[in-house]
């Protein structure tokens, strides 16, 4: 199902195909000093910021006349496509402007950039696999050195990977894992044409200062591609509630005479102020009967700094209008639920069950960083409903998703009430429970969905 969870990247008959790496582009750098064994310090470069990491494969074909063209391939909006391509060992490249972004094209052009290198890497030790002649693999590439420095790669040749560099202080601990199977319940269930429910799974991405002159606030990055996913049945119970927070206010006069004198000072200064004071004062003046006793008292309340309403209800029997309105407060995020019963029905199915539960137990913990001194968010979920089977369309009659985090998942090893397994240990049935919430509220403008579709 592929590394990263877009499938296998394409590999044309006849020729010879890498393996599937993640190289970052537009890392930066600072230099740190850090103190030895023995005493005194060493000067080293470490990132100071990790880049972008690109997903990336390579298929090349030799050609009758003894040449070789090789086509780069990357991972856009979750599945593989052709980026670039070389007839010349990689001495220059010829791009898809609608897949390159400048980044790669930058990365891929320098022979010491870091897609480069991994490129020629992947092409030579797919050749060496292959059995390709010396002669005939040195047309294959303008350089072999094998420098790659990429990042969760895997060989289709299963050979060992580069060596990682050193880990920073702030990369996650060693045994993190960010690479899950592509899993599905029952395991046949791809073979039908059933609505499915599909769990994708994607590395977090803080938010940002929103840039621009005229923009405030905070923007979230664009997730990376799925590194892993779980397909089930559409269970039963499902519903969503689309919630904004309201709430009643009240104004009175009052509070309106004071909010009035306060703004007058702040924005034309003290004497200002005094001015409108004297403004209200006179009006309770002018004001005679019942009206100029009012105000008159809840003048004076304010003055002596007791509630004005109480004061005027002891000695007039009645309250300033409170002007009571519902209010917006803010938007609220959705929370969602399900509860799925997994009953493996043979030892396949049962390592996929188990998968399965391992898969949202790992992916919803925190992440610890090699110095013990952060934690990292746990990975969030894509989810979405989708007709007639896997490669369907997205459900029209239901709700759509924005990127959820897992707060909670439960297991009930016993939903039959016994303690039953089969004889590999393998509990017969399990009840699974999930508790999502969506990372940002809905807003007006995400309803980017054509009217047929409820969307959000």
């Amino acid at each position: 199902m592929g590394l990263f969870g877009a499938g296998d990247p394409p590999c044309p008959a006849g020729s010879i195909c890498s393996g599937q790496a993640r190289t970052f582009v537009g890392k930066k750098t600072k230099t740190v000093k850090q103190n030895v064994r023995g005493g005194g310090t060493v000067t080293k470069e470490v990132a100071s910021e990790p880049g972008t990491g690109i997903y990336h494969s390579s298929a090349t074909k030799i050609n009758s006349d003894g040449t070789s063209t090789t086509d780069v391939y990357i991972i856009k909006d979750n599945k593989w496509q052709k980026a670039a391509s070389s007839n010349d060992g990689g001495k220059t490249y010829t791009y898809n402007d609608d897949v390159a972004g400048a980044g790669f094209k930058n990365e891929l052009n320098n022979p010491q950039g870091g897609i480069h290198k991994n490129i020629d890497a992947g092409v030579n030790k797919a050749a060496d696999k292959a059995g390709v002649p010396p002669t005939t693999k040195n047309t294959l590439l303008d350089s072999t050195k094998n420098n790659a420095d990429n990042d969760n790669s895997a060989s289709n040749d299963n050979t060992t990977p580069a060596a990682a560099a050193e880990p920073e202080a702030d990369t996650n601990r060693s045994g993190t894992r960010t690479e899950f199977p592509n899993l599905r319940y029952p395991v046949n269930l791809a073979d039908t044409k059933q609505d499915i429910i599909k769990f994708d799974m994607h590395e977090y991405v803080p938010s940002k200062a929103a840039g621009g002159t005229s923009q405030f606030g905070f923007t979230r990055g664009e997730l990376g591609p799925s590194i892993g996913s779980v397909v089930l049945p559409i269970p039963s119970g499902i519903s969503d509630q689309n919630k904004a927070d309201w709430g009643s206010n009240s104004m009175t006069a009052l509070d309106i005479a004071k909010a009035d004198v306060a703004k007058q000072t702040i924005f034309k200064g003290f004497s200002a102020g005094a001015e409108t004071i004297n403004s209200y004062i006179s009006k309770a003046k002018n004001n005679s009967g019942e009206l100029g006793d009012a105000v008159g008292n809840s003048l004076a309340a304010a003055a002596a700094g007791v509630e004005g309403q109480a004061l005027l209800s002891r000695t007039t029997g009645q309250v300033l209008n409170p002007n009571m309105e519902l209010l917006f407060k803010g938007p609220a995020l959705r929370p969602f639920s399900f509860k799925f019963k997994l009953s493996p029905r043979d030892a396949n199915e049962a390592n996929e069950v188990i998968k399965i539960m391992r898969f949202f137990k790992q992916g919803s913990a925190p992440i610890r960083s090699t110095s013990n001194l952060f934690l990292k968010s746990p990975h969030i979920f894509k989810i979405k409903y989708i007709r007639m089977g896997e490669n369907g369309e997205l459900h029209r009659g239901l709700n759509a998703f924005k990127a959820c985090a897992l707060q909670s998942f439960g297991v009930n090893y016993t939903p039959t009430g016994n303690y039953a397994t089969y004889s590999d240990g393998i509990m017969v049935s399990y009840d699974i429970t999930m508790s999502f919430s969506e990372i940002t509220p809905i807003f007006n403008d995400d309803y980017t969905i054509g009217d047929q579709f409820i969307g959000f």
